[in-house]
């Protein structure tokens, strides 16, 4: 086992504690929510540790829920007129760029007035049947969702509308206390609300 696997299982036990425990998962009921952060470099061996994890949560009677958040955002992406692939063609290009990466943010987002998007609605529908107590939601491959797509938005968007435990793997970097910076490259975004697992400053790289 590699140091880097060996890192993601140690804090994906931590999780899976946290998951099995009666405790809240995150800072209140309208959010109980949860962001496990990890190196975007990471990403194929994190796959396999949640897979794992998704095994045994399920073998300890939870009802767990496996969200691809690259497949909701193709899924959002077949309402444009011409279909996703309009949307590639333009951004290969190079043409139009900026009206395009508008037109894709939003299929995911929607408009101004909506309290939840497109991308969110989805989330929602995959995990409104779970059960409150024993019911988890877990949101993978929203390195997908970059640069379209700031997950900075997705849990914010579904406070007191979703309200079963859900953690969101979050491929990017913590700084300080509660900024994470989405695939370690954008502007931090300060003062995330849910409970966050990262790793120790010593760890980080």
């Amino acid at each position: 086992m590699s140091m880097s696997q060996h890192s993601l299982a140690h804090r994906i036990s931590r999780l899976e504690e946290a998951l099995l425990s009666s405790e809240p998962l995150g800072p209140s009921t309208d959010m109980p929510f949860a962001i496990f952060v990890y190196e975007p470099t990471h990403e194929l061996e994190l796959r396999k540790e949640v897979e794992l994890l998704c095994t045994r949560l399920q073998n300890a009677d939870r009802e767990v829920s496996l969200v691809d958040l690259g497949k909701l955002m193709w899924d959002c992406f077949r309402a444009h007129i011409g279909g996703p692939e309009a949307l590639m063609e333009v951004e290969e290009s190079g043409a139009e760029r900026g009206r395009i990466m508008a037109e894709a943010r939003t299929l995911l987002i929607g408009s101004h007035q909506d309290q939840t998007g497109p991308l969110e609605r989805r989330v929602i529908e995959r995990l409104k049947g779970l059960d409150r107590t024993n019911g988890i939601g877990l949101l993978t491959r929203a390195g997908e969702l970059f640069p379209v797509y700031r997950t900075s938005a997705l849990l914010e968007r579904m406070i007191g509308v979703l309200r079963v435990r859900t953690v969101l793997f979050y491929p990017g970097t913590l700084r300080g206390a509660t900024e994470l910076s989405f695939m370690g490259v954008c502007e931090p975004s300060p003062n995330y609300r849910p409970r966050i697992f990262a790793a120790p400053p010593a760890e980080a790289s």
